[in-house]
């Protein structure tokens, strides 16, 4: 039986806990013993974080050598220079993938910087009239197939960066046309993220790109249909899709992170709404987030307590100054207590 690898923090936890049952008598000494020696505790990945510390060193290495001396060099050198280099690390990584996975995967690494670089220095080199952000989007693609080829979180969530950077500044510096491709990709990151078991950090930076990619069309589409109310309009979307975040089935480990954007997302648009269709939106809101509560949702107290403080700050020049810290303080202790009458409730809270 293969034993289950958990971290030092969580083995100290179950330790202890195995210590207050034997003290107790609910197990006995050998039962105890046993449990622990089902799990190990993980090595730490210094080898891991050691070749790819040193990967990255060799890659600037390399490419800040070739850049101090581009301009000595012909076109076709310079060509060769790169596709040398693309060819001979990703091979070397292929190559000794079986024996030294650990440092394979750094070579790849490095084929990833080389290619990047590569993209922007063709482009100099040729005088090719491609816009700053689809060359991101050109990495992005050679990113998203080595990681799906290594089968690398790293990798991945650093082909989401690039697509962060591709559809803002699509967006946002060139102020073009909505950058469509990014359609293309984002199934194809869910696609993998299931493959990986959605683990919680890719979950995230995903998630946030599809809201991001989503926030875009909206600012592209909406004003042009209705420019004199784009802006609520917009909050309005937002908020209603914030809210479809926290009840759409998933997979439990990318529930909970998604969940937590949804609630983040319908709290910061309703609170701008307020400002639009006023008190009785807010009450509705209100008591929308003590169902939550009652559900079991800690971040709708957060959420509470912001519109609470949205309209505190209002209030701030009609009130005197020590009935202002009193109002104050009892907010804050109302909120503490239920913080902690969640807490007493046991278990692992789940955002609902």
């Amino acid at each position: 039986m293969n034993k289950r690898q958990i971290t030092k923090k969580q083995y100290d936890f179950l330790e202890h806990e195995l210590k207050y049952l034997k003290k107790e008598q609910f197990i006995e000494e050998k039962e105890s013993d046993r449990i622990l020696s089902i799990y190990q505790v993980k090595n730490v990945p210094f080898i891991t974080v050691l070749a790819a510390i040193g990967a990255l060193l060799i890659g600037l290495g390399v490419l800040t050598f070739v850049a101090s001396n581009w301009m000595y060099l012909t076109k076709p050198v310079k060509l060769v220079i790169i596709i040398l280099l693309l060819i001979l690390v990703n091979t070397a990584g292929v190559f000794v993938s079986k024996e030294f996975p650990k440092t394979a995967r750094s070579l790849h690494y490095i084929g990833i910087l080389v290619f990047g670089a590569g993209i922007f220095l063709i482009e100099q080199m040729f005088n090719i009239s491609i816009n700053f952000n689809n060359s991101f989007l050109l990495w992005a693609i050679g990113t998203i197939i080595i990681g799906w080829y290594l089968k690398d979180t790293a990798v991945l969530l650093f082909t989401t960066i690039l697509l962060f950077i591709y559809i803002n500044g699509s967006m946002f510096l060139d102020e073009k046309s909505y950058p469509l491709a990014i359609l293309l990709f984002s199934p194809s990151l869910y696609v993998l993220l299931r493959g990986f078991s959605y683990p919680v950090t890719l979950t995230f930076f995903i998630n946030a790109l599809s809201i991001n990619t989503f926030v875009l069309f909206l600012l592209e589409f909406v004003p042009k249909l209705s420019p004199d109310h784009s802006a609520t309009i917009i909050s309005g979307i937002l908020f209603i899709m914030g809210i479809f975040l926290i009840y759409i089935p998933l997979p439990l480990r990318a529930e909970r992170v998604t969940r937590i954007q949804g609630h983040i997302l319908h709290g910061i648009t309703a609170i701008i709404l307020t400002f639009d269709f006023g008190l009785w939106f807010s009450l509705f809101y209100f008591i929308f987030l003590l169902y939550l509560i009652q559900k079991g949702s800690l971040t709708s107290i957060v959420i509470i307590c912001a519109l609470i403080f949205r309209y505190y700050l209002n209030s701030l020049e009609f009130l005197p100054t020590s009935f202002t810290f009193i109002n104050g303080g009892i907010i804050l202790l109302g909120f503490g207590f239920f913080f902690e009458k969640q807490r007493k409730k046991g278990g692992e809270t789940i955002e609902k």
